[in-house]
């Protein structure tokens, strides 16, 4: 039985479930990095399973309208309460696939500028104002389209985190017995803002003094989300069980064992339609799991894109990232001279450090047919590489879940990562004696640590008969939003047909729950 047609008969809603999604990046509107795409591929995916979603985002001056209908004004706008003030928002309307809808807030003032967080000049200093309005007006879009609270609220990362503080708060009886989930996509992205923001924001002096939006003397948004939601949900399981402990948490790891039991790791998909090297128009060849083989022409295409030198049968390394400490491309850049000693060719692109941006320009002028950067971040390129390498270099010290490692998997390239968050439930470590796995893994989060996992990759493409079977694993792998999908659904049935939460139980003793 297919699950659509299940969830009349699972719930005790007589219609299709409705879920309010309020998230500030929408791929492919407005996307910083993979928060946009994970919007995205994960309402429209419900959206394939019968759920009526609505997704609220703001309009900013960046967001791009190509590839989607042209959006519909509302004809009256909302009227947004903030504190003691009261906003006029515009609602523009279009769609995505499978019915989701989008409204897209307009508040010049506050969203239409260049860039989603920050501009050249650094993050905008008024941005604890304008993620709370998207959080307040997302209420209003709920009530205009339904007359009261969703289903379940969905709200992500801290610039989401006051819808669900502000419903829990609310003067509204139906507000506060509205159910919602919070995902933390990124736990060290914490909403933090001066205390003597909170009244302006609407923040009632009670949150400050129960500390459910207070942390280190600062008001804490992200922390609020945790607090007031019924369910916590984070982007895979092995995130979920270090978001928990002293070393990952963050400073919220306290917050976070006190909702342990109601905490979920759900691992991201990715988009399979539009990652799909048998279709995909900005590669030099198509290929697919069962003929890998347009993959030598998209390494030599990649190879001659940029500069460098074909190599024979010397590896392809490639990078596409974003230069932050996070991501560990420094530890990388360590190694390179070690790495060209032992024949390898590194394409990387990257953008972020300006520091590490430097070295990574040394290297190519002193190395310039053996590495190549392209100081960029995203398509088409990034294609390019993900067809083109051997290998897909990801040296995180965290990663919440990743999508890097599934694009390559997904075009054949075996991921080199580090054993953390994400890239451990993503990526299964090689069996040589099985052929069994899709990448290779360590645990020594050092330069040296890296290196021996890349040559232990190297030892592996030596053998062309495992190496077959490694991208051919990777290539088969699912990495669809589907089972997510039907993961997130099932923690969305639980809390649509449970009773009104003074009669739930007490939640049972600290423990990391995996969906």
């Amino acid at each position: 039985m297919m699950l659509a047609d299940a969830i009349d008969r699972k719930t005790s809603l007589p219609r299709p479930l409705r879920v309010l999604m309020v998230a500030a990046e929408l791929a492919p509107l407005a996307r910083s990095g993979g928060l946009g795409d994970v919007i995205h591929g994960l309402s429209c995916a419900l959206g394939a399973i019968g759920v009526e979603v609505v997704i609220v985002t703001p309009y900013y001056g960046v967001t791009s309208l190509e590839g989607v209908p042209e959006p519909k004004p509302w004809n009256r706008p909302l009227w947004t309460p903030i504190g003691g003030d009261v906003r006029d928002v515009g609602v523009l309307e279009t769609t995505l696939a499978d019915d989701v809808r989008v409204c897209l807030l307009d508040c010049p003032a506050l969203f239409r500028r260049n860039g989603i967080y920050r501009d050249e000049n650094g993050d905008f200093g008024d941005n604890d104002m304008r993620f709370a309005l998207l959080s307040s007006s997302a209420l209003r879009v709920a009530e205009a389209i339904w007359e009261g609270p969703p289903d379940v609220l969905h709200a992500h990362d801290w610039h989401g985190a006051l819808a669900v503080a502000y419903a829990r708060l609310s003067d509204i009886a139906e507000w506060r017995n509205a159910v919602s989930v919070f995902t933390v996509h990124n736990l060290a992205f914490q909403g933090s803002f001066p205390l003597q923001r909170a009244a302006a924001l609407g923040v009632p002096e009670t949150a400050l003094h129960n500390e459910a939006l207070k942390q280190d003397d600062a008001l804490n948004l992200l922390k609020g989300g945790i607090v007031y939601a019924d369910r916590v949900t984070t982007v895979s399981p092995t995130y979920a069980r270090e978001i928990i402990t002293q070393r990952l948490g963050c400073g919220l790891d306290t917050a976070l064992q006190s909702r342990s039991s109601r905490l979920f790791g759900i691992v991201n998909g990715i988009d399979t339609e539009s990652w799909d090297p048998a279709r995909d128009r900005a590669i030099a060849a198509r290929y697919d799991a069962h003929d890998p083989s347009g993959r030598i022409a998209c390494k030599l295409a990649l190879e001659a894109e940029l500069g460098l030198d074909p190599g024979g049968n010397a590896p392809l390394l490639g990078v596409v990232s974003r230069l932050i400490p996070q991501k560990g491309i420094d530890m990388l850049v360590d190694i390179i001279p070690s790495l060209v000693d032992d024949g390898a060719r590194l394409a990387i692109v990257a953008l972020g450090n300006p520091e590490l941006e430097r070295r990574i320009q040394d290297a190519c002028s002193k190395w310039p047919d053996r590495v190549a950067f392209r100081p960029v971040f995203g398509d088409p390129i990034a294609r390019r590489v993900y067809a083109g390498a051997d290998m897909f270099i990801m040296p995180s010290r965290f990663e919440p879940c990743g999508l890097g490692q599934q694009y390559a998997m997904r075009y054949g390239a075996i991921p080199v990562a580090t054993a953390v968050g994400g890239l451990a439930d993503t990526i299964e470590q090689v069996d040589e004696a099985s052929q069994k796995g899709t990448g290779f893994l360590f645990k020594d989060v050092t330069p040296s640590g890296l290196h021996d996992a890349i040559s232990r990759a190297s030892q592996a493409r030596n053998k062309p008969a495992l190496w077959a079977r490694l991208i051919r694993n990777g290539m088969l792998r699912d990495a669809s939003w589907d089972q997510s999908a039907r993961r997130y659904f099932a923690i969305y049935r639980e809390l649509a047909g449970a009773p009104p939460r003074p009669s739930l139980p007490p939640p049972p003793p600290v423990g990391v729950s995996e969906t």
